[in-house]
């Protein structure tokens, strides 16, 4: 992980850290993405930092703003939105043994 990004947002890695998840890295989404419905090999353990992201499961609509957090488990179907502003993510994966 970056120096910077752990320095910006000190909090919020620190609270990712603290739930097991490594790997942590910011990641720029595109405005309008919008995916099918896919799966992960990793936990996945999201904060929001800037814009709108949007993740469907069977289930639930997620929408998410900045501060909010949201776990996605390995192999958890869902699919993954963002608005006409894109989002920015801070990303921690775990991966299973």
């Amino acid at each position: 992980m970056e120096k910077n990004i752990s320095e910006k947002y000190f909090k919020e890695v620190k609270q990712i850290i603290n739930l097991g998840y490594s790997n942590i890295s910011l990641k720029e989404i595109e405005p309008n993405l919008n995916t099918d419905f896919h799966t992960h090999d990793f936990d996945a353990y999201a904060c929001v930092v800037k814009g709108k992201f949007i993740l469907h499961d069977n289930d639930k609509e997620y929408v998410l703003k900045p501060g909010d957090f949201l776990a996605v488990n390995a192999n958890q179907l869902h699919s993954e939105k963002t608005s006409s502003i894109g989002a920015t993510i801070l990303l921690g994966k775990r991966y299973k043994n």
